[in-house]
């Protein structure tokens, strides 16, 4: 098999990355990112966070733990540069590669020799193998390659989404500080040196001692959240044997308001062999971003943006050329997932409405609020009555909850139909459910107006 040297770059960060050991520790007086003037500063009232003995809330079974390579580096490593089971899996061949290792592993087990190697590269092969059969059609707009150090800096988000700055105490780990202030999510090491995702609590008093995130069961390290404004609706990136070796994204929502729903992963293309992480979603613009050091040097990163799907797209793999959806699983090239001319075209006008508003410290509306016949509020910063603010706050809650809520009926719904017997009657009471909190909902963002409008009148 040839090996050029971009099938070998697929290699890098791929295998050889034991996903629950304790990672090194980086040397905070050789990093500059602290030297970069928009990255936001830490917030003064924080204490410093100390780690908690609190165990991963999920971990893996017998079916889905992947043989351990002896002798791994905490450090991604190319194990395998000669092996074409692993070049295979780099450039997503799984049927062959799959087959190919069920062959190796009956030799070498008729040879009474070891099949860890194998064994271990056919765990990746089959995970590959599910994921690239529901790779999402998603439309990437543009992608931008900056130097690592500087990532924050480019990430201009809309400011009712909040903000992402380094934590230099925690060795510049990433926070992210919702737009409203009163939650700074971030991810610290447990005894075990694995890191779990946190929330600190924003009052008057500072920010409250870390509190573990639980629920989502990924068995390694959770790192990089983006929560979206709805308050319920979690991204984040994990280390994990479930997933494609490195960091994936993954989302999940909250069930009850303190525990969260297995998390799902992503998938392709949004995935790959390398480190994928600090998804967001930008709801006002219709638009994602997220990076990936896939293709890039170590010390470059690439950007993405691209229209998110309200539901996901997944190709008909079936029926679907296979070459077409490994190019868009990889994201080799982003012009292959740029088919329809017309949404490319408002992709990157929003894209440009977006870092043009940046640019100008300007945000479109983030609402519509009816006061009266002759006047139309759209944006809290326009309530300046404090009572009237702080019910409008409330209210536009409410109204981001309803929307999520509809969202998840909507899916929940379209998965009742495709679903067999025994899927259905498990979506059933989930149906149900959000179909009697949906109207009491509706209701409460009715009275919720009624009440603003009577405090400002």
């Amino acid at each position: 098999m040839a090996q050029n040297g971009e099938e070998k770059s697929q290699l890098i960060n791929v295998f050889g990355k034991n996903v629950t050991e304790k990672k090194a520790q980086p040397n905070v007086k050789q990093t500059e990112v602290k030297k970069e003037a928009k990255v936001a500063p830490v917030p003064t009232a924080a204490p410093t966070p100390k780690p908690t003995a609190i165990q991963p809330s999920g971990s893996a079974t017998d079916s889905t733990s992947i043989p351990k390579k002896p002798d791994q580096s905490t450090a991604p490593v190319l194990l395998f540069p000669d092996n074409e089971n692993a070049l295979l899996i780099a450039n997503l061949r799984y049927d062959e590669a799959i087959r190919r290792l069920n062959d190796e592993i009956a030799s070498l087990k008729r040879k009474k020799q070891s099949t860890t190697d194998a064994e271990w590269l056919l765990h990746y092969a089959k995970n590959g193998q599910s994921f690239i059969k529901g790779t999402d059609q998603v439309l990437v707009i543009d992608s931008i390659v900056v130097d690592k150090k500087n990532l924050l800096n480019h990430y201009n988000l809309n400011p009712e989404l909040g903000v992402f700055y380094y934590q230099v105490e925690q060795n510049f780990s990433v926070c992210y500080q919702t737009e409203r202030g009163n939650k700074v999510y971030t991810s610290l090491p447990d005894s075990d040196g694995v890191l779990q995702l946190t929330v600190f609590n924003n009052d008057e008093g500072g920010l409250s001692y870390p509190s573990t995130l639980t629920g989502m069961e990924t068995d390694g390290d959770q790192n990089y959240p983006f929560m979206m404004p709805d308050g319920q609706t979690l991204y984040f990136s994990a280390r994990s044997n479930q997933g494609l070796g490195n960091y994936d994204l993954y989302v999940t929502r909250l069930d009850d308001g303190h525990h969260f729903f297995k998390a799902e992963n992503l998938g392709f293309p949004y995935n790959s062999y390398a480190n994928d992480y600090l998804m967001v979603i930008d709801e006002t613009y219709n638009l994602g971003m997220f990076a990936s050091d896939r293709y890039q040097p170590a010390d470059k990163v690439c950007l993405y943006f691209f229209v998110p799907n309200k539901s996901r797209m997944p190709f008909d793999y079936e029926n679907d050329d296979h070459e077409l959806i490994r190019q868009a699983s990889s994201l080799r090239s982003i012009s292959t997932t740029q088919g329809n001319e017309a949404a490319l075209k408002e992709g990157q006008r929003q894209l440009a409405l977006l870092r043009q508003s940046v640019r100008q410290g300007k945000i479109l509306h983030e609402f519509e609020f009816v006061v009266n016949d002759n006047l139309v509020l759209y944006s809290l910063d326009q309530f300046t009555n404090a009572n009237a603010r702080k019910l409008a706050e409330q209210w536009l809650q409410k109204k981001k909850n309803l929307s999520s809520l509809e969202s998840q009926l909507d899916d929940l719904r379209d998965e009742y139909h495709a679903a067999n017997t025994q899927k259905k009657n498990e979506l059933k009471a989930k149906i149900e459910g959000l179909e009697g909190r949906i109207p009491q909902l509706r209701t409460e963002v009715h009275e919720a107006e009624k009440e603003i409008r009577r405090v400002l009148h």
